[in-house]
């Protein structure tokens, strides 16, 4: 068995460049249980798999702490 795989997909505002997206990728792997984490500059989105579901509050603050919002 190769472990559970959850996929989660969210907006964030104020990413503008590579640097930018390199940020929020190293808050959001800090998180507990996250594999990947894809991000993607034209739809401002970020693509995260990990092995158990995903704490919203804590990824909106780790994103935040990074210097993002996350868009609603």
């Amino acid at each position: 068995m190769f472990g559970k795989k959850i996929k989660t997909e969210i907006k964030v505002e104020g990413m503008h460049c590579n640097h930018c997206a390199s940020k929020v990728e190293t808050a959001v792997k800090s998180l507990d249980g996250v594999k990947s984490v894809k991000v993607d500059l034209d739809t401002k989105s970020v693509e995260i798999v990990s092995s158990t579901e995903i704490d919203r509050v804590a990824l909106a603050k780790a994103i935040e702490n990074a210097g993002f919002a996350v868009a609603e």
